[in-house]
Order: C-alpha cells, then structure tokens, then sequence
C-alpha cells in the first residue's frame, strides 16, 4: 500500500465530521456511474475512436481524440451528441453508492457526467434536486430545492451542448466562467468527497491549480477513494510494481491540491467504506421508542424527569427522533427544547424529529400505516434506547407494547442499535434482556466494558441521573467505534 495514502479510519473520523458538520460536498465522476451499466469515456468514443483509425487500447487523450472526429466532420457535433444519447439516453438505476450518498445530509453535488443517476437517487431519497447545467440556469432556484447538482460538462437531455471536444474545453473559461467561479467557491468552502474521478479532466485541473495557489498554506482537505492497484492474472512482477509506483506518486501529487486518498481492495470496498459513513452519521441521530399508562415502580416525578432528562441530553451533539409515545413524548419534548433554549438553536429536522402518531380508526390499515410511519421515523436513525413500553388494553388492563416490539425488530431489520434500558420494566425489559443475551449479534463492536455497562441497563437500583449517564457512556463509544 502507498505510503502517501491515509487510513481507513482517519479518513471516516474527518469525513463524517464534516458530512455531520453540513460541511461536505461530492464530486461525482465517469466510475460512480459505471456500476449502473454506463460506460466510462473510453466506451463513450469507441466506434468514434476506431472510425478515426485509431486503437482504443492504446489511446488515452479522449478530448483530442473527440477533435479530431469534429474535425474530420467539418466541425459538425451531431454524431457525438447522437453517442451521448445512445450510450446515456438509456434508463438505469442508480447504484448502491448513489443512494447511500443521496441518504448523507450533503446539500452540493458536482459531476461530470451526463446521465441523472444523482438526481434520481435524490429523489428516491425524498429530496429536491436543482440541477444545473448551463449558466443562465445559476441565477434560477427551485422551489424547496434540498441539493444543487452542477453539472459542468452537460446533460444527456441537451447532448448538443455537451462538453466533450478540445474546442469546448478550451472555450470554457470564457463560455462558463460562473460554473468554475462557484466550483472555486465550493473547494475553498466545502470538504469535497471525490469518487469515480480521474484526474485528468483539464478543467478540473484548472480550478485546483488555481485554488491551490491561492490557498497554498492554507488549503481545506479534500478526499478522494480509489481502488488500490493489485496484481492482474499473468502480469509480470516487474510491470505491477511499476503501476503500483506510479499511483503511489499520483496520490503524492493529488496533496498539492489538499486532495488525501484512501484505499480499497476492489469497488466493493468502497461501497463498504461509504455504508460506514453513513453509519457513522446515522449514529448521531438517536430514536427513543417509549409509551407508558404505567410507570410500574417508578413514581411518575421520577419517571418524567428520567424522560425530560433522556431528550435533554441527547440532544446536545445528536438529533432525537421520537414518535410522542403517550406518557413518554411531552417529557421527552421538553427536555429537547429546553437543551435547544440553552444553546440558542431552532427546531428543525436537523435537531429533532419529534412526530406524534397519526390518528387512526384502528383496523387493519391503521395498523399498516402505523408500522410506515414507524419505519419512515426509525430511517432516521443509528441507535434506538427503549424505555417503559406499556399500554391500557380495551378491558383496562396495563399490557406490554406490541408497538415497541414493532420498533425494535424495525430497528434490528435496519441495522440500528437496540439498547433497552431494563430498568424501565414492562416491553423494555423484555427486549433488555433478549439483547444482553446475544449482545454480540445486536452489538457487533461491543467489548467487555461495554457489556458490563450494558448489564447495568437492568439495575432498578439506579436513578434517573446515573441511568442517563450509564446511556451517554453507551452511546459514545458507539459512536466512537
């Protein structure tokens, strides 16, 4: 492995501070799309390549490979524009790595390709993109636009206009000036993520150069994941260690722009590295699943001020997510609102999730739409604390909650951490003491200190002020793991 490139783990702890900061930006080239079934520039000009006499194995200036078909054609763009739309034109579904992007709270995406990959994977995750591929649309919003995607090369829909000629780059700076001043803006004001990316773009290089000599001592971190180079069958030790010396010092040389590399076995790893973020990220934003007509053999007082407690806390650094449960929410609610008074910040998604259930007639749909409505506030997020979980039964008896039940297999199905505080009693002690039975299949990370704090969850002995910190304790190193 190159010794310029940097760990896995640095690279998630500074990422996903900056994905968790709003901070963070995705620079989205040919490679993202491919694993859609599009292909890449080379598979773009092919037939143009072959048609020119040339070898596509043994070429690689793609843009002035493109010139000389517009030159050869008398300056006519209709066959390159009529690849664009057979190669793009197609339908396709945006790849694991595009819906794992389009979950993360980035508000600025940049490409250079064609397709709509990004915008559908947007909106698949229920936002709304602004997409912008010409100047003229800088100056327009979209109404209740969630991202901007600058597409600075084109989009398939307007293949004639595409940038894909030595005659467009070299007009760029002049034709597109506020795409590359707003791109500029973007490097110095954003941390940058960049995937299936080059290098080799010249406007790309342009904007960096520029930016690195402006900001030389002072440049914001960017990141990039590439697939580290490994031995193909039948290839000679000589020629992989000399391709393994090359990208050792082209990730050297990306650090002239701020731009730190990580490395992955093969493109599956960087799936597996982008879940991790998203995991990482998810883990800030806590769900507390809670109802109670019964507090057992705590005293109302008590239980409250563990409840008040509970989303007072956690909402410093984390976002609570919480359906209102009857006799839980009201606590919980004042406590995330007085911790918001405290630091003097707003309501809003991106503090609190705090969504009473719908009132329904209770039949079969009702309950459907319940476990939607579960499930749409557990997407939300990365760890799950289970309190109480009781109700009143239609012949007045207190019974356990079959709806907490519901929330901890929703959490299980999702991969979000259960953790049951056991001293609450009724449904939350049940499902305390099923985790703590398997800790390792609910827990994957958690390690002896971890288990023994976890058993404490059960002691009926504790206050409301050791069990809130016993919690904390948990869910740091949950989200320090």
């Amino acid at each position: 492995m190159s010794t310029e490139a940097i760990s896995e783990s640095e690279f998630l702890r500074e990422f996903t501070r900056e994905v968790q900061n709003k901070n963070a930006a995705v620079f989205a080239g040919a490679g993202l799309s491919m694993g859609s079934g599009y292909v890449d520039w080379k598979g773009l000009l092919k037939d143009v390549i072959v048609d020119l006499g040339l070898d596509p194995d043994r070429e690689h200036d793609l843009v002035t490979l493109a010139q000389y078909h517009c030159n050869k054609a008398k300056g006519n763009r209709g066959r390159l524009a009529q690849v664009i739309l057979d190669h793009f034109g197609t339908t396709r579904a945006p790849t694991k790595n595009h819906h794992i992007l389009a979950s993360l709270p980035i508000r600025t995406y940049w490409t250079t390709n064609y397709d709509k990959l990004l915008e559908k994977a947007l909106e698949a995750a229920k936002k709304v993109p602004d997409a912008k591929h010409t100047v003229s649309q800088l100056s327009a919003t979209r109404p209740d636009r969630d991202v901007i995607v600058y597409k600075m090369h084109g989009d398939v829909e307007h293949s004639t206009d595409a940038v894909i000629s030595k005659d467009d780059y070299e007009r760029y700076e002049r034709k597109m000036e506020p795409f590359i001043a707003a791109l500029r803006g973007d490097l110095v004001a954003k941390t940058f993520l960049f995937l299936g990316f080059s290098f080799t773009d010249p406007n790309i290089d342009y904007i960096l150069s520029r930016v690195r000599v402006q900001y030389e001592d002072s440049q914001r971190p960017h990141y990039c994941i590439q697939k580290k180079v490994t031995r193909n069958s039948g290839e000679s030790k000589v020629d992989f260690e000399y391709r393994e010396l090359k990208q050792h010092y082209f990730i050297g040389d990306l650090k002239r722009f701020g731009i730190l590399t990580v490395l992955v076995v093969d493109y599956d790893g960087i799936t597996a590295l982008l879940g991790k973020v998203a995991a990482i990220y998810k883990r800030t934003s806590i769900f507390i699943s809670g109802a109670a007509e019964n507090y057992g053999t705590w005293a109302e007082a008590d239980a409250k001020a563990f409840l008040f407690k509970l989303g007072h806390e956690f909402t410093a650094g984390n976002r609570v997510v919480s359906g209102f449960g009857i006799g839980v929410g009201s606590a919980v609610l004042n406590g995330v609102l007085t911790q918001l008074d405290s630091l003097g910040k707003s309501v809003t998604d991106e503090r609190a999730v705090l969504r009473p259930f719908p009132q329904l007639d209770g039949g079969k749909g009702s309950k459907l739409r319940w476990t939607e409505y579960r499930r749409a506030l557990i997407e939300y997020a990365g760890i799950a604390i289970f309190v109480f979980g009781n109700y009143r039964d239609p012949a007045g008896t207190v019974a356990l909650s079959d709806g907490m039940r519901e929330e901890f297999d929703i959490c299980v199905t999702a991969g979000v951490i259960p953790i049951p505080v056991g001293a609450t009693g009724f449904m939350a002690e049940v499902l305390w003491k099923q985790v703590s039975a398997n800790l390792g299949k609910f827990v994957p990370s958690a390690d002896a200190r971890f288990k023994k704090d976890f058993a404490k969850l059960g002691d009926v002995t504790l206050n409301a002020t050791q069990l809130v910190q016993l919690l904390r304790k948990l869910v740091a190193r949950l989200q320090n793991n």
